[in-house]
């Protein structure tokens, strides 16, 4: 079987697609991805991909001149989302209909918001699976508001029909699903569990070393420290020094000298993988990125989000649902909430149901192979 993958060109869009493209290769199978950027994390990964704008700058295609910053808006919902995203497809679907037409795939997998991957199964009348990242970009209807949005794509390609049959992807535990966005979850839906993958590389000597005392991971993801984002943790950094604890901030770009002088029990890395360092951890400090949340609740870590954005919500209120977390105003951010974390009680047996519940309920990517096997026969 040949699998041809097509993500969004975010880093956060392509890593939760890799679990599953090692799946389908240790079963035999053939995997290729059809993305613009970020097209180092499938290599890295030793992955084949095709660029399918080479030289396009996306900054324009994601903030044309007269709009709002679409990471800090805070009443978008899926309708803002599938005209956002319905823009980015929209730049890539003739290149990623080129790779389809010339691999010849027996199915398609795409993240969820990526409508390309949707458009391109049903020109070769091939079934497709829709892979959200998390709760943000998981409702049933975003499928139908991005093919709405991509009408001018399908139209100049001649395209009227659907893919020849879709499964969604749900990551979350059966418990949890009332709180995702969108309603009842649709019959076309298989439980998979979230495998976290966040890039490989040489951990640090501090990380393979049992910390000295309580350790709390701290992360604005692989976009939000940038451009001066970082300076929404500086009430966090003024309080941390009063606190029994050693905080890791993870700068992912981010300007540290924004933050001033720093307490002596805060350590900066600019990036290390989140699931080595999360086992170490009693708890994190993050922005609700679904890749950050997906990997705490995977691994039982007690979280506090810092929610900056309206894709941030869903995440939020499925997190404080589960228990396992809770939310706070950045600038509301100081040492009863870091103590809070560390306290143990409630918080930290909500996280270790979640972990359990994910791990003895939910079936591994390679798991469904099978399945997926059947989808494409």
């Amino acid at each position: 079987m040949r699998a041809l993958f097509v993500t969004s060109p975010v880093l956060s869009h392509i890593f939760p697609t890799i679990p599953v493209a090692y799946a389908l290769r240790a079963a035999g199978h053939e995997v290729r991805y059809a993305a613009g950027e970020a097209l180092e994390a499938v290599t890295e990964a030793g992955l084949h991909a095709v660029d399918v704008t080479p030289g396009l700058n996306y900054e324009k295609v994601w903030v044309p001149d007269g709009t709002e910053d679409p990471m800090h808006v805070q009443d978008a919902g899926v309708e803002f989302l599938a005209e956002l995203f319905g823009r980015v497809s929209g730049v890539e679907v003739d290149g990623v209909l080129e790779v389809a037409r010339s691999y010849r795939p027996d199915l398609i997998v795409h993240s969820a918001a990526q409508g390309a991957g949707a458009l391109a199964a049903s020109a070769l009348d091939i079934p497709c699976v829709e892979l959200p990242l998390g709760p943000a970009d998981s409702d049933p209807r975003l499928a139908g508001l991005l093919r709405e949005a991509m009408k001018g794509d399908y139209a100049r390609h001649g395209i009227t029909e659907t893919p020849r049959r879709t499964v969604r992807i749900n990551t979350v535990p059966q418990r949890l699903a009332p709180l995702l966005p969108g309603g009842e979850r649709p019959e076309h839906e298989w439980a998979m569990r979230y495998v976290p993958y966040n890039g490989g590389g040489v951990l640090p000597d501090w990380l393979a070393r049992p910390a000295g005392r309580p350790r709390i991971a701290v992360t604005l993801g692989s976009i939000g420290a940038q451009w001066g984002g970082i300076t929404v943790l500086a009430p966090l950094i003024a309080a941390a020094g009063r606190v029994d604890a050693e905080f890791v901030l993870t700068l992912g770009g981010g300007d540290v000298e924004l933050l001033g002088e720093l307490p002596e029990n805060v350590r900066t890395v600019e990036w290390v993988p989140l699931a080595p360092l999360l086992e170490t951890c009693a708890g994190i400090i993050h922005h609700a990125g679904s890749g950050t949340l997906l990997t705490a609740l995977t691994l039982g870590v007690p979280q506090c989000v810092i929610p900056d954005g309206a894709y941030q919500k869903a995440n939020t209120e499925l997190l404080v649902g589960s228990g396992a977390g809770f939310a706070v105003a950045p600038d509301a951010l100081g040492g009863e909430e870091c103590r809070r974390l560390l306290a143990g009680g409630e918080l930290s047996r909500a996280a270790e149901e979640v972990r359990n519940e994910l791990r003895e309920t939910m079936p591994s990517p390679a798991a469904l192979v099978p399945r997926w096997e059947e989808l494409a026969a």
